[in-house]
C-alpha cells in the first residue's frame, strides 16, 4: 500500500510538471518590414531545431509604384539552445524574393543575412532582426556596366503562434 501511494504520489507531480510546460509551436505566422520587400506578411515552419522554411507575401517599393513579391526562405540555426525554448536563436538566412510585376532580369533576388529571434516573454511571441546582403541582377543596358546589383538588406519581424 506504501508503495502504490508513492507511485499516485509520483504520477500526479509529473503530470502536473507536464501540464505546467509550455510547448513552442513550429509553425509562426509573421508580419515585418524588410528589404527587398518592404511590408510582408507569411508563416515559417521549424523543421528542426537547426533548419526552418518560410512563405512570405509582400510589396517591394519602386521609383514608379508598388512591385508586389513572394519571399521563400531557409534559414540554417546555429549556436546554443536557449533554455526556455530549448531552440537555437542565431541564424543564417538564405532566400529567394520574386518580383511579380518586374521584367526579366530583375524579377528575382537572392538574400544572404545573419539574425537573431528575440523572445517575447511569452515565448510564443517575438522579433527576428537579421541583416545582410541580397543580390538584384542589372540589365545589360545599365548604366553602371555591371550585370549585377548588391544591396544591403535589413529585415524586421513580428512573429507568433496560435
Amino acid at each position: 500500500m506504501k508503495y502504490l501511494m508513492v507511485i499516485i504520489t509520483s504520477l500526479f507531480f509529473t503530470l502536473n510538471l507536464r501540464a505546467q510546460t509550455e510547448k513552442v509551436s513550429k509553425t509562426r505566422f509573421v508580419i515585418g518590414l524588410s528589404d527587398p520587400e518592404l511590408l510582408h506578411a507569411g508563416v515559417t515552419f521549424r523543421i528542426a531545431n537547426a533548419s526552418q522554411l518560410g512563405l512570405n507575401v509582400g510589396a517591394g517599393p519602386t521609383l514608379g509604384g508598388v512591385w508586389p513579391a513572394i519571399s521563400l526562405e531557409h534559414r540554417l540555426y546555429v549556436g546554443k539552445d536557449n533554455e526556455r525554448v530549448n531552440q537555437k536563436t542565431w541564424f543564417f538566412r538564405q532566400g529567394t524574393t520574386f518580383f511579380t510585376s518586374a521584367e526579366s532580369p530583375q524579377q528575382f533576388t537572392l538574400n544572404l543575412t545573419v539574425g537573431k529571434d528575440l523572445l517575447f516573454k511569452n515565448i510564443k511571441n517575438g522579433i527576428t532582426i537579421d541583416a545582410g546582403l541580397f543580390y538584384l541582377p542589372r540589365d545589360e543596358r545599365s548604366s553602371t556596366g555591371r550585370s549585377f546589383f548588391l544591396v544591403p538588406a535589413l529585415r524586421f519581424e513580428f512573429y507568433f503562434a496560435l
